[in-house]
């Protein structure tokens, strides 16, 4: 497919992206968002940010190779030394994707805790397992790996069906019980 308005090819990916494009990248009327990574530990980036407001892009793009390098927030020491237009918004026009982070730590107070319930409450044991993967403290494996270890430590008794017996007539149960042989001497 051609580009409507220079007639060069538009490029494939381009076009399994947005299969209805009719334009090609540097032509396209669309403007391109910004996309950075949010520091909110020291050492953990769990937080995306999309802006999508053009002075706050260009804004933010200014700063970004005026900070430190090697770690840490380049964008506050930048920040110092450039002005911040009044047009720029930040965190009000952006979109935020949280990541979350699992811990080790996370997960071993939660098996503590249930491993001190196993032998008295299993129940309760579990319960608090559960409650604690939807208040979103656990991960799904973790999870599954706590319910994994609750079961070594304290197994869950296997359950034995009692077949119920049905009555069946006298009569009925002897013709059963002796058709083969009447039919053998007929």
């Amino acid at each position: 497919m051609k580009c409507k308005h220079c007639n060069n090819e538009i490029p494939e990916a381009r076009l399994k992206a947005l299969p209805n494009t009719k334009e090609c990248v540097s032509c396209s009327s669309e403007e391109r968002n910004l996309v950075r990574t949010i520091i909110t530990g020291k050492t953990t980036y769990s937080e995306w940010e999309v802006v999508k407001n053009k002075e706050t892009k260009e804004y933010l793009e200014r700063l970004e190779g005026k900070g430190r390098t090697g770690f840490g927030s380049m964008l506050y020491r930048g920040s110092r030394t450039e002005s911040q237009p009044s047009s720029v918004k930040l965190g009000g026009n952006s979109c935020r994707t949280f990541i979350k982070s699992y811990t080790k730590e996370n997960l071993d107070k939660v098996l503590k805790e249930a491993m001190l319930w196993i032998d008295t409450d299993k129940e309760y044991a579990l319960q608090t397992v559960d409650k604690y993967l939807a208040d979103d403290v656990i991960s799904q494996k973790q999870y599954k790996q706590i319910l994994q270890i609750l079961e070594v430590f304290n197994p869950t008794p296997e359950k034995k069906v009692l077949e119920k017996k049905e009555v069946i007539d006298e009569e009925i149960a002897h013709a059963f019980r002796n058709w083969k042989n009447s039919r053998i001497y007929k």
